[in-house]
């Protein structure tokens, strides 16, 4: 049996708080302190915790720690032609800070303890294509909540999927993203569009390149899609992450399989701050079109404004766009 994105998260707050409690007992077992006071300490040492485990992957990602130069992603003129002026001190403790914030909602509330909320409905239904959400790596359809109730205001009714099981094959994702877009456009008529986090746009790249007839599909938005792979890949856990290093053969293999009409039906939105899927340039993919931001985190992409109206953005732009084929 495997667990699901949401229980290995609710194992992850439990462990949490299990940790904030033996260090209050401990603390006044052994020092004598209040029960109140030791809590408090346990509670500040966890999120301290977290915020360096939150530094070390910004210096990690962005500095591509540990990738061959040989397996760097490319950056060609058209890349660096988007390089933003350096951030102030004070936006890179914003940026640091908007991401700790998000970090901690999204695993630690929104993944855990809300997957059976209901998305809200579309407005005007009908009016733009259905929408497949499809979440990233060790995550659930629950990353979604903070910003589908803006995508149903634009109009798109919203569906997700859930990739299981968690640390699996991408080639698998791939067939339950193919299977979930058969299902929408046999159930409303219409090719869907496709919105991915990070792995999730991985996995939609390889459903519609994958064998055989592509899937009626209008086009893929990613958001901080690791195209080239990611630095921190060699640290994670499961097939998947292996498949997700920098210059892996899954990802050159699925680059070669892909049409010029797939790229450019295709919309890389992406930070130059990310704090997973770095190095830099990572999200760029010839062919493609591209939405460079600044100052903002890997899981922040998931509902800060400034992204939110760049993929409604990227959307419009695709709803005039005939299926990829």
């Amino acid at each position: 049996m495997t667990l699901s994105a949401a229980a290995l998260r609710r194992i992850a707050v439990a462990v949490q708080a299990a940790a904030v409690a033996g260090c209050a007992v401990a603390l006044r077992e052994r020092a004598g302190w209040t029960l109140a006071a030791g809590l408090l300490a346990g509670l500040l040492l966890v999120l301290g915790l977290l915020g360096l485990s939150l530094a070390g992957a910004f210096v990690l990602s962005l500095a591509g720690f540990g990738v061959p130069a040989g397996k760097r992603p490319p950056q060609p003129p058209a890349f660096l032609a988007t390089r933003p002026a350096p951030l102030s001190p004070a936006q890179a403790l914003g940026c640091f800070l908007h991401e700790y914030a998000a970090v901690f909602r999204m695993f630690n509330w929104l993944q855990p303890f809300c997957s059976h909320r209901r998305f809200t409905p579309a407005r005007a239904p009908g009016s733009r294509p259905p929408l497949l959400l499809v979440h990233g790596y060790g995550c659930n359809h629950a990353v979604w909540l903070d910003m589908q109730p803006a995508l149903a205001a634009a109009g798109y009714h919203c569906e997700a999927v859930d990739l299981e099981p968690v640390f699996g094959d991408l080639d698998h994702y791939a067939l339950q993203v193919r299977a979930a877009i058969a299902r929408i456009a046999a159930t409303t008529g219409q090719a869907p569009l496709l919105l991915c986090h990070s792995m999730g746009g991985l996995a939609a790249r390889a459903a519609v390149a994958g064998r055989g007839k592509p899937p009626p599909c209008r086009g893929i938005v990613t958001l901080g899609s690791p195209h080239h792979g990611c630095a921190l890949a060699r640290y994670g856990s499961g097939f998947n992450a292996r498949q997700m290093r920098c210059g892996s053969a899954w990802l050159r293999a699925l680059a070669a399989r892909e049409t010029p009409r797939q790229r450019a039906a295709l919309v890389s939105v992406f930070s130059w701050h990310d704090s997973i899927a770095g190095p830099a340039g990572s999200s760029w993919l010839e062919g493609a079109h591209h939405v460079p931001l600044a100052g903002v985190g890997h899981v922040s992409l998931l509902h800060h404004p400034r992204v939110t109206q760049a993929v409604l953005g990227a959307l419009a732009r695709l709803c005039a766009v005939a299926p990829a084929s």
